[in-house]
């Protein structure tokens, strides 16, 4: 509908206009933290394809008492 004068337009208002911001602001946010995320899957399964991480890898201690990871015991 529109009124005899013309039409309306739609007016942001400040705080719609910060809401908007806002929710543009955490998808930036949300979508920089999915890729690194998805970047250190990739390293983790590069490096357990190498042997460097895992139960079976040249990396652990025998027993079963620990693993070294970038050389700290766990």
């Amino acid at each position: 509908m529109s009124s005899m004068f013309g039409s309306t337009k739609y007016r942001e208002s400040e705080a719609d206009k910060q809401l908007r911001l806002d929710i543009e602001e955490r998808k930036k946010e949300e979508e920089a933290e999915r890729i690194a995320i998805e970047k250190e899957e990739k390293r983790q399964k590069r490096r357990k394809d190498k042997g460097l991480v895992g139960s079976r890898s040249m990396f652990t201690k025998a027993g079963g008492k620990g693993f070294y990871y970038e050389g700290e015991e766990y």
